[in-house]
């Protein structure tokens, strides 16, 4: 539960910047910095497949 809790904050944290440059575009009517953008999204889809993975093997081994 421990390690999930480390992978749920590290997406936290990668997503939080993608939001902000989101949200600095939206009142400086620009475009974000796309660099971030897409670095951190990148880095959160990756994240999210492994848990997603991890679920998967976890309900695959519980007894039925």
């Amino acid at each position: 539960m421990a390690r999930l809790k480390e992978d749920l904050e590290r997406l936290r944290q990668l997503l939080h910047p993608v939001l902000v440059e989101v949200e600095r575009g939206i009142e400086m009517e620009t475009y974000p910095d796309w660099s971030i953008v897409k670095e951190n999204l990148l880095q959160a889809l990756e994240l999210v497949r492994k848990l997603e993975r991890d679920q998967l093997w976890s309900a695959l081994g519980e007894p039925s």
